[in-house]
């Protein structure tokens, strides 16, 4: 069984529709519908958030190898309570918005301190 089938297999067990499951990482249905007949893959952070939302590994989801539940895993743990799907989803958004806001921070901090070096050293006037 590949990726596509997994990843059929899962949806179908929760239930969840494939339009829900695009909206919730920020991709098109049609680009789910590639995933499932193998047409495309998705990148490493898709297949992280794919992952998480569908309370399954990512190793069992992208290979096969595994468990295929992690519940201990803090990542799903919002599983173990009772918590809607909509909730779900938009508690998946919303991580996965901080982890781009937090790259962005990085980026500018870096741009910041690249400026800083640049300033010339100015001798004080005493």
């Amino acid at each position: 069984m590949g990726f596509s089938e997994r990843l059929e297999e899962i949806i179908e067990e929760r239930g969840i529709s494939k339009y829900k499951i695009a909206k919730a990482i920020d991709i098109s249905a049609s680009t789910i519908g590639n995933y499932i007949k193998g047409k495309t893959r998705p990148d490493p952070t898709k297949l992280s958030v794919l992952s998480k939302l569908l309370g399954v590994s990512k190793s069992w989801l992208q290979t096969g190898e595994g468990p295929k539940y992690l519940l201990e895993e803090p990542e799903v743990a919002y599983q173990q309570t009772p918590v809607g799907l909509n909730e779900k989803l938009v508690i998946e958004r919303l991580l996965n918005l901080l982890d781009k806001q937090h790259e962005c921070i990085r980026e500018k901090d870096m741009q910041i301190t690249q400026l800083i070096r640049k300033i010339p050293d100015v001798p004080s006037q005493n």
